[in-house]
């Protein structure tokens, strides 16, 4: 099920921002039960988030999408098919590792069987333990830590 779209998502968390492609391109790491779902990040978004982190409100990101949930408390990602996102059906992935890195940002490496893996930078530190947390809690089967 390579990159095929679903018109509407469930998550149960989000990681982000991360970073990828040294720091060009930003994403959130949308975690729903039967996939990862990466969205890219407009670049208004960025450099919302840079100026929130500047001024030392990490989490203020994580809050939009709380306030974006609905009176249940869920929340849907429509997905209209965008081919700048990336989707990773569970079925087709080998591991999600966490790596902690000791130069530079911590790592969550999106592998797919047979490929070489994408990696997301946590540019933010202080996210690695709730994104262990909740990869670990959500993919048991697929998580693996490095270095840690």
């Amino acid at each position: 099920m390579p990159d095929q779209p679903q018109r509407g998502w469930k998550l149960v968390d989000t990681i982000g921002p991360v970073f990828s492609d040294l720091g060009l391109r930003n994403w959130d790491l949308c975690l729903a039960r039967e996939a990862v779902i990466a969205c890219p990040r407009s670049l208004w978004l960025t450099v919302k988030t840079g100026i929130l982190a500047g001024l030392g409100k990490s989490g203020a990101m994580q809050r939009l999408w709380v306030d974006a949930a609905g009176p249940s408390g869920e929340r849907v990602l429509q997905d209209e098919g965008d081919p700048g996102w990336r989707r990773y059906a569970l079925p087709e992935l080998e591991s999600i590792t966490v790596k902690r890195c000791s130069g530079g940002a911590n790592e969550i490496r999106v592998k797919r069987r047979g490929a070489k893996p994408h990696i997301y930078g946590l540019g933010d530190r202080d996210q690695t333990d709730k994104g262990r947390a909740a990869l670990r809690r959500l993919y048991p089967g697929l998580y693996r830590e490095e270095n840690f």
